[in-house]
């Protein structure tokens, strides 16, 4: 009775011993199953990044994105027309890249350039950026950039101390007599100078002799200072913000010469905003101005480093710029003298 109860509990030990035996590979090819790991999975991960975490209201912010992945992928960013949030997407790059890192990643970065006109601490919210490769399509999404955006009143003052234009005084009418006689007494002084003058002129046998100088024109001065600038050869000597203020420069100066506007003395937003409402210019050349400017913004003023590509673009725009806005009539310019 004792040896048949022992040979029980050995079968069934061994029967127990055999399904753990079968179980356990089964269990671990159904995970492998559900995973789907094959050991050649290409991961991928994007962050943003901004230059700075405030801006003044309509200020232009630059949104960089970087894509670091491993294995064949394909990046695609997203064509973001209009809107990222209470952010005004005002221009798309271009895609840089892939560059290979030490690590063996790939890196590949694209930038987008922002601005808002609603104060307060706002969030740029994450961008989704979609890659595909062997093992198939993915997602991967950016952080979130709190941006901070101030108005245009100073530190310590409010609505309330923005006063209204004070009222034009009215001139007592004895002080409109003394100034209506001043004015009468300088008119006196200037007729009596213009006659003594003319006096002096005639008994001297002064003979006027008319002297010719020939006043250049805004777009030939324009091309003397671009060939200069080219001849200087700054992009080969490192001096690339000095280009990029040189060759604005020369544009600004140009604009003031042949149409009167006010663009030296004023920055890019205050220039924009008057061309807007000019009719000196057409449709077509006022997009070109703006992109120009806006382009050697970012290189002098967001740390943008231009590819040698990018900095010619910029001086074809400004010679294109030049040669499609200058006088078709030219002609010498005689002054009297």
């Amino acid at each position: 009775m004792g040896i048949k109860r022992h040979s029980l509990l050995l079968d069934t030990f061994l029967i127990l011993e055999l399904l753990v035996s079968v179980l356990i590979p089964l269990k671990g090819a159904a995970f492998a199953l559900e995973t789907g790991d094959t050991g050649e999975t290409a991961l991928a991960e994007a962050s943003a990044f901004t230059e700075r975490d405030e801006a003044t209201i309509g200020d232009k912010i630059r949104l960089g994105i970087r894509v670091k992945y491993r294995g064949d992928l394909t990046v695609e960013f997203p064509q973001i027309n209009q809107q990222l949030g209470v952010f005004t997407v005002k221009k798309t790059g271009d895609a840089v890249g892939p560059t290979e890192d030490k690590d063996g990643y790939f890196a590949v970065e694209q930038y987008y350039v922002l601005s808002s006109y609603e104060i307060g601490r706002h969030t740029i919210p994450p961008v989704k950026i979609k890659y595909k490769g062997n093992q198939g399509m993915g997602e991967v999404a950016t952080n979130e950039i709190p941006i901070n955006i101030k108005g245009v009143i100073r530190e310590g003052e409010t609505a309330a101390d923005i006063k209204d234009i004070i009222p034009p005084v009215d001139v007592p009418a004895s002080l409109k007599r003394l100034l209506f006689w001043i004015y009468i007494g300088l008119a006196t002084l200037l007729l009596w100078g213009v006659v003594s003058w003319l006096i002096s002129k005639r008994k001297k046998g002064y003979k006027k002799q008319e002297q010719q100088i020939i006043v250049r024109s805004p777009h030939e001065i324009a091309y003397e200072l671009l060939e200069i600038l080219a001849r200087e050869d700054l992009i080969a000597k490192g001096l690339i913000k000095e280009y990029y203020y040189r060759i604005t420069d020369i544009v600004r100066h140009y604009l003031e010469k042949r149409f009167g506007l006010l663009a030296p003395e004023r920055t890019t937003e205050e220039f924009l905003g008057e061309m807007a409402y000019t009719n000196k210019l057409d449709d077509s050349h006022k997009r070109l101005i703006r992109e120009f400017l806006e382009r050697c913004d970012l290189v002098k003023y967001a740390k943008y480093g231009p590819s040698r590509a990018e900095i010619q673009e910029t001086y074809d725009a400004a010679r294109r710029f030049i040669d499609e806005t200058r006088e078709r009539v030219e002609e010498k310019e005689v002054i009297a003298q």
